[in-house]
């Protein structure tokens, strides 16, 4: 029985052996495979392992922290190849993650992140391949797009106001929603509205519905010149209590302007906005003060904002909340505290005995004086003490100075407080009626304390407002009961300064000067001019401190300052809202500007549409033989890595087809990205083709019309796009100006004239 125990615990002991070491194979492949990057591999071999041994703790925890680590392994290396825009391979490393674990919250979010990166991505390609080829609607269309799936993606940002700018400098009437934008003429007079409807249509080719509950009489009075349609149709519904929709580019419903109208042809969009920087309170009370919108819903905990509105007011807000959600202005605050000592100190002369001292001394065989004694005390009986002379030669000169340099970065009207110092304990003792006594201990802050509060600018200024005190222990005062009280001597100052963004302001003066003399003198003799310094000894300290704090503002962040286009959003009427272009649209005037003809409109005789008027300033007769000048108009100032545009105009008396310029520059302060032709030159229609070349160091532009047509008048020749690359003045202008004529049978080119030179400060 006794070998048969033997035996079996012996196979037990075996077999555990086996198991551990089969368990420890299975950790160190796993580990390996780890190491070489094949976590599928490493996490099924420890599944595997797991599978054939339930019961080891040791698989269990190294599979669940295998896992997590490859997660996280792969969740890293995903993010970072997000960040480089390799989209397909993050997608492919976040499928791999979800494949190891199927309900990973994070891999699945970032996967949604991804595709809405790609179709920002392909958003922008789209838009900038349309940009290239001049759709500058379609372009800025897809670009909005784009932003109502990443509202705050810069490249997207960046895109759309250059879109809008370019929009605005190229379309007078602004982007339309119908496919007709030629002007029109239209002069009528107390005639039916189906009647001015149909005459508009029969010229436009723009299609009308009419809802059934308009009036037969509805009588339609208007007289405009070089109108457009769309602007036309505008003052029509809306000078008879009437409405539009647009159905499609070709197709308008009109209807009444009621109550139960809108709500049945008005289309509504709900439109969520998750806000960034702003609180959601503060913009909902900004959209309700400069729009006529229902209450929005308002998300607390998410900041989240909801409207229902028409798609027109959507659009206007989703405007003024790119505007108003910005960051909030950040700077940092320099400083620099120091307080500059000196101390002087003087012990000279020569100081005499100031006491002499008798002292009684007992009899011989005695141990002390008594009465007795006194009767027999002699001159031989009494001690004499006297201080000897005393030579002072001392000198001490010391200078000091104490130095703290804080840096601290706080938001806009955010306080910021340092404190470099200690925290001195006072302690105070309460008695209760019962005779219970405690102990209560306060602090006091000793040292160096700064109390600020910047407050930032749009034009980079920065207001802050400062409370400087620095204090010190000086001495200890021992109350009637034994506690101790300190003697805290302190300098304060406050001010309000208003510094420019790196300008360093000194606030000093705050002197604390200490002058002491103590002279010991010998009596009578001290006091004898000039030889009393024989019988005397001078003691002077001198103490002496400032304090000095210098204060530099950098400024971190900022409010974008805005363009034209973007600080002024035209948005209709109060009734009928939405976005409209803030360029000038043709006057309806007495005379047809264009000289199109203006036919009376009858029912019988509708009038033609006017040739489409020039973007720009255009004479009519033009003034053969007479140069153009050009001049340059950009910016006062820019900053380091900021790209700008310069603007050429032109004003030409006589026909010119094209010009050829030679600028100057420094190319190591800002460099040309591109040239863009400018309106001036296909004010009629016909396409221009820009040129630009570098020769001996200068930069050369060109454009040319396609067709040898010339034209004449005044507007934007060209458009230079720049980057600001370091700080500095950067000054452009003109070496060489020539322009060619729209007739090149006389000649060559002939020189044009130019203004000044154009300077820009570069900021950093």
């Amino acid at each position: 029985m006794k070998h048969v125990f033997t035996w079996r615990l012996a196979v037990l002991v075996l077999t555990l052996g086996v198991s551990g070491c089969a368990i420890q194979r299975i950790h160190s492949a796993a580990d390996e495979e780890l190491a070489a990057g094949k976590y599928e591999t490493a996490v099924g071999t420890l599944e595997a392992g797991f599978k054939d041994h339930p019961d080891s703790t040791e698989l269990r925890s190294a599979l669940l922290k295998a896992r997590a680590e490859v997660i996280t392994r792969l969740i890293t290396a995903a993010t970072a190849a997000r960040t480089q825009g390799q989209f397909d391979q993050a997608e492919e490393l976040l499928a791999r993650a979800q494949r190891i674990e199927p309900g990973n919250l994070r891999a699945r979010e970032l996967s949604q992140a991804l595709a809405i990166e790609r179709r920002v991505a392909s958003a922008q390609s789209r838009a900038q391949e349309l940009l290239s080829k001049g759709q500058l609607g379609d372009a800025l269309r897809i670009v909005v797009e784009g932003l109502k799936d990443s509202p705050r993606q810069p490249d997207l940002l960046a895109m759309q106001r250059d879109l809008e700018r370019r929009l605005r400098e190229s379309k007078p009437f602004g982007s339309r929603l119908l496919a007709e934008s030629r002007p029109v003429s239209l002069d009528f007079r107390d005639a039916n509205l189906r009647t001015v409807l149909d005459v508009v249509s029969r010229n436009s080719g723009i299609n009308f519905v009419l809802d059934k509950d308009i009036r037969n009489d509805v009588r339609v009075n208007i007289y405009m010149v070089n109108a457009s349609v769309e602007d036309a149709l505008d003052l029509i519904v809306s000078s008879n209590q009437l409405a539009k929709k647009v159905l499609d580019e070709r197709t308008i419903l009109v209807y009444p302007n009621t109550l139960e109208k809108q709500r049945e042809f008005q289309e509504q969009v709900i439109r969520v906005f998750y806000l960034a920087s702003a609180d959601a309170k503060g913009a909902a009370a900004f959209l309700k003060s400069m729009l006529k919108i229902k209450e929005p819903f308002i998300d607390e905990r998410s900041n989240m904002l909801a409207l229902r509105e028409s798609p027109e007011a959507i659009q206007v807000v989703e405007r003024l909340l790119a505007l108003y959600d910005t960051g909030e202005p950040e700077v940092m605050l320099e400083l620099e505290v120091l307080e500059v000592g000196a101390s002087r100190l003087t012990d000279l002369g020569l100081k005499f005995p100031d006491t002499v001292t008798f002292t009684p001394l007992p009899p011989d065989g005695f141990s002390s004086l008594t009465v007795a004694n006194l009767r027999n005390i002699t001159g031989d009986r009494v001690g004499v003490s006297v201080a000897g002379l005393l030579l002072n030669l001392k000198r001490e000169v010391g200078d000091f100075e104490v130095l703290a340099n804080p840096r601290i970065r706080t938001k806009n009207k955010e306080k910021a407080k340092i404190l470099v110092g200690n925290k001195v304990p006072v302690i105070t003792t309460t008695t209760s009626q019962n005779g219970f006594v405690s102990d209560n201990v306060n602090y006091i802050d000793v040292g160096l304390k700064l109390d600020l509060e910047p407050v930032v600018y749009a034009d980079d200024d920065v207001m802050i407002k400062v409370n400087l005190e620095v204090s010190s222990l000086a001495d200890q005062v021992k109350t009637s009961t034994g506690l101790i009280a300190y003697q805290i001597q302190t300098r304060n100052a406050g001010t309000t300064l208003r510094l420019r963004d790196g300008e360093t302001q000194v606030l000093a003066g705050l002197i604390s000067r200490e002058q002491r003399s103590t002279s010991s003198r010998l009596p009578g003799a001290g006091d004898i001019p000039v030889l009393g310094r024989l019988f005397s000894s001078q003691l002077d300290n001198g103490q002496r401190s400032e304090l000095v704090l210098a204060i530099t503002p950098r400024v971190l962040r900022n409010v974008r300052p805005l363009d034209a286009s973007e600080a002024e959003i035209w948005i209709g009427t109060e009734n009928q809202t939405r976005l409209r272009s803030t360029t000038s649209r043709p006057a309806a005037t007495s005379s047809d500007t264009t000289g199109a003809p203006k036919v009376p409109a009858t029912p019988g005789n509708a009038p033609a549409p006017a040739v489409g008027s020039a973007p720009l300033a255009r004479g009519t007769d033009a003034s053969p033989g007479i140069p153009p000048t050009l001049r340059l108009n950009g910016p006062a100032q820019v900053k380091v890595g900021q790209e700008f545009s310069v603007l050429m105009e032109i004003t030409a008396p006589s026909d010119i087809r094209g010009f050829s310029l030679k600028l100057s520059g420094d190319e190591t302060l800002a460099t040309v990205i591109d040239v863009t032709p400018g309106l001036f030159f296909s004010q009629d229609g016909v396409a221009a083709v820009p040129s630009r070349s570098v020769v001996d160091g200068a930069l050369q532009v060109g454009v040319m019309r396609q067709q040898p047509i010339g034209v004449n008048g005044s507007g934007a020749a060209a458009m230079l796009r720049l980057k600001a690359l370091k700080e500095g003045r950067y000054e452009i202008g003109f070496i060489r100006a020539e322009a060619t004529p729209a007739d090149t049978s006389t000649g060559a080119s002939m020189n044009a004239g130019t203004g000044p030179p154009l300077q820009i400060d570069i900021k950093p």
